[in-house]
Parts: C-alpha cells; structure tokens; sequence
C-alpha cells in the first residue's frame, strides 16, 4: 500500500489550472530564448523544455521554429503597439509645447523599456542577427515607432531645443540611451551607490531629459 505522500502527484506533464497554456508557455519561453540566443542559437527542444512541455507541441501550435519566431515577433508587436499610439497622441497633442512632449515622451519610453525587458533584447537580437527577421523588425516595429514621435523630433530640431543631423539619428540615439540592459540598476548602484536601485529608470529619463533637450 503507497503511502498518502508517496502517491504521485499526476501524469507528468499535467498543467495545472493556474499555468498558462502550452502555447502561451511556449511563445514566452521563445521570445526569451530568441532574445538571449538570437535564432540561429534557439532550438524547438530548447523552448519546450523551457516552457515545460513536450517538444512536439511547437509542431502542434506553430509548425516549425520559423513560424515560433514569427508568432514570437507578433506578439512582441502587439504588446509595443499601444505605447507607440502613446507616443503618437503626445506627439500631436498641440496644447503641450514641443518640449513637454519631448519631456513626457522620453519618461515613458523609459518607463516602457523598465517594464518590457523582454521587448528590448528580442528587438535588438533580431537587428543584431541581421537578415530577414531584422527587416520584420525594423518595418513592422521601429518604423511606425519612428513615425510616431517624428513631428515633434522635427520641431525640436527646427527650434534647436535638440540638435542631430537627422530626427532618425536623434531617435536612434534616443531610444539606445532609455533602453538599457537588464543589469543596469545593478552597474548604477556600482557606479553611484546613493542612488537606489528602484529610483534607477527614474534618474535615466530625467538624465536623458536634461542631456537632450537644449535651451528650455
């Protein structure tokens, strides 16, 4: 007779009713790996094993692991996607001046990369990696991000509260400067120890703010 606690807990790989399902384990578990691997490094049975399911559940999902990265690249889509309306509706909100919009927009980028680590070092990888997949990126993502605070890149530019050659190059800057990577407030509490870890996005922004925005 088994006795209660040696009794097996279930079939393995049961999933209990507060774990995601098996493709949502895996599409979280593939935009980590993509992102800290690159693709050519990330396997379908590295992911599974990962996500805590069986390899041929990528085949029953997706397909194959150029149709994981995809669905990977759409889902970190979907999630930048309102921060870019974000951007967009400061942007052409004629009621702040140029440089509270710059202002407010360079908080919540900062704000955003904090939150979504993940987004950051997927959409560098990919750009890293080169070819097709950082074309996807860089069309289907950093372009309409681009587009989205282009207005008021331009009208600082023209107003000399920022100075660049071009508004692309300002963004480019821009957006390498507020996301930083994950151990960043690890090296800032190295470097300034009076500042404390979780005031570390807060003084990035602020930073980049007084760094960037000249004459105000």
């Amino acid at each position: 007779m088994v006795r209660e606690a040696e009794k097996p807990a279930g079939p393995r790989g049961r999933r209990t009713k507060d774990m995601p399902s098996g493709r949502e384990a895996l599409l979280s578990a593939a935009i980590r790996l993509f992102a800290a691997q690159g693709y050519d490094g990330t396997d379908i049975r590295g992911v599974a094993a990962a996500a805590g399911v069986g390899a041929n559940l990528v085949r029953v999902h997706f397909g194959g692991k150029a149709e994981l990265w995809m669905a990977s690249a759409e889902r970190i889509l979907s999630r930048a996607a309102p921060m870019i309306e974000i951007v967009a509706q400061i942007s052409g909100d004629a009621g702040l001046k140029v440089e509270e919009r710059l202002a407010i927009i360079i908080r919540k980028t900062a704000d955003f990369y904090k939150d979504n680590p993940e987004i950051r070092d997927f959409v560098y990888r990919s750009i890293a990696d080169g070819g097709e997949r950082a074309d996807f990126v860089a069309d289907t993502l950093l372009v309409p991000a681009y587009a989205s605070g282009k207005a008021t890149f331009d009208e600082a530019m023209a107003t000399g509260i920022i100075r660049s050659r071009h508004p692309a190059l300002f963004f480019i800057i821009l957006t390498n400067a507020l996301s930083q990577p994950h151990g960043f407030p690890d090296i800032l509490a190295k470097l300034a120890p009076e500042i404390g870890r979780d005031d570390s996005y807060l003084y990035l922004s602020m930073s980049v703010t007084e760094l960037f925005l000249h004459g105000i």
